[in-house]
């Protein structure tokens, strides 16, 4: 395996703000936090109370862009719904979503995670996908963190995740969310050692 030397990274990095900045691509991405928010909690992130999760989007992290995430969790002191796309390919859907949280004085990351919708149209939830263990599902709690359910999800799993596709997809081709760009900013975390920098700027329109 070659390892990324700094030339590497710093195109790497630039591909990924010359992405970030197509108002396309950042619009579809703030559409899809929008939608997982509505989803998972039953209003806007912009409404997000103290305690409970952020979320936000970006690119597949590579190159332990995964422990620069995980240490920014761990600062802001609540779990973190990291949704990803491609970066060749930020208009299209999400390739993957995952959580950030501390667990016994740890940062752990729960990869492959999967919306699950019950048949009531409640509130969905999150279902950790992948190797080993089956570790449970994650539901929100207002004014906290993510509960981590150590059981299976309650209902036919494939059901579940049809009928959150579906409710997803109608979010997304809304009104309610058609220009919910306008209201985001990109941030671009980085590091210098053990400090954390995040510089914010607004979407593009």
């Amino acid at each position: 395996m070659m390892n990324e030397t700094e030339e590497m990274r710093q195109a790497r990095h630039e591909l990924k703000l010359l992405s970030a900045s197509d108002p396309a691509a950042g619009a579809n991405m703030m559409r899809h936090v929008a939608a997982f928010s509505l989803m998972l909690t039953g209003r806007r992130g912009n409404r997000r109370r103290d305690g409970e999760p952020q979320m936000g989007a970006g690119f597949v992290l590579t190159h332990g862009d995964q422990n620069l995430c995980a240490a920014a969790a761990r600062r802001s002191g609540t779990d973190y719904i990291y949704i990803a796309f491609d970066v060749d390919d930020a208009q299209s859907g999400p390739v993957a979503a995952g959580i950030f949280r501390e667990q016994d004085g740890q940062m752990w990351c729960y990869g492959n995670c999967v919306l699950w919708s019950p048949a009531n149209d409640g509130r969905a939830i999150l279902v950790p996908r992948g190797q080993g263990e089956y570790p449970g599902y994650f539901a929100f709690r207002p004014g906290g963190r993510l509960k981590l359910v150590p059981a299976r999800v309650p209902g036919d799993f494939d059901a579940g995740v049809r009928r959150a596709d579906a409710r997803l997809r109608r979010l997304l081709g809304s009104d309610e969310l058609r220009n919910v760009h306008r209201e985001g900013y990109m941030h671009c975390i980085s590091n210098i050692g053990q400090e954390i920098y995040a510089e914010v700027t607004p979407l593009a329109a």
